[in-house]
């Protein structure tokens, strides 16, 4: 009797840690869920969803997820380029209240750019569905690396100019069909008029009809909390800028 209790008690205990090392191998190779943009846009009942990728671009999805959780980026301008949706150059830049709570001054800031260009490992390419942060300036200046703020585009074409300057943090998994079809709406400045359409097409009519509005951008990060991006202050850091090139 003694026997079989003893084998009972070896053979449960055996199960258990069957049952332990399957789950703790589980809790090891799950892959945790990159955090979920969903961009709904004026006059198209689909959305756009883009999954953000903090493992090459954590500053810009920090960033990104607080501004638009916060509501930053409701009724956003955009335009319509040849190859990008592009954030509408007359929106204000984002002061530091829009990414931390009580901040120690609330001026504008500009978030270290996730780019190899900048010395951090990102390795996403500039393709198309690529959703991307760009700078106040394109191009190989180290000064002007850290001054993104708010202002992101999405690709609707392959821009490998953009590799190692811009800081590309998503792409697009669903809706792509959405954003093709705003990219075909584009109307270029000088097309001309016909004997159908007696509207003008001037360069500012065309400019109008080029802009779309986000309605909204929300971001589910699945219960994960990316923090704050790491900061500086975007005035002075183009002060120091401006000084050394004289102007």
């Amino acid at each position: 009797m003694k026997d079989i209790f003893l084998k009972l008690g070896i053979l449960t205990a055996a199960i258990m840690i069957v049952v332990l090392g399957v789950v703790l191998v589980k809790a090891k190779t799950q892959k945790v869920q990159n955090p979920i943009a969903t961009i709904q846009i004026e006059g198209y009942d689909k959305p756009v969803k883009i999954e953000l990728d903090p493992q090459n671009a954590p500053n810009a999805v920090a960033n990104f997820i607080k501004l638009a959780n916060n509501g930053f980026y409701n009724d956003y301008k955009m335009s319509i380029e040849k190859n990008q949706l592009l954030s509408d150059g007359t929106k204000e830049k984002a002061t530091l209240s829009k990414i931390k709570e009580n901040p120690e001054g609330d001026f504008v800031y500009g978030i270290k750019a996730d780019t190899l260009a900048n010395g951090v490992k990102n390795y996403i390419k500039h393709k198309k569905g690529v959703i991307t942060m760009t700078n106040e300036s394109y191009g190989y200046y180290e000064d002007l690396f850290n001054t993104a703020n708010s202002s992101f585009s999405i690709l609707t074409e392959d821009l490998d100019s953009y590799n190692e300057i811009y800081a590309g943090f998503g792409h697009v998994v669903e809706g792509m069909e959405v954003l093709e079809q705003i990219s075909a709406s584009r109307v270029e400045e000088n097309t001309e008029d016909t004997e159908n359409n007696a509207e003008t097409n001037t360069e500012e009519n065309a400019e109008e009809k080029n802009i779309i509005t986000i309605k909204s951008i929300t971001v589910d990060t699945f219960g994960v909390d990316y923090g704050v991006p790491e900061y500086v202050n975007y005035d002075e850091l183009m002060k120091s800028f401006n000084s050394r090139q004289g102007y």
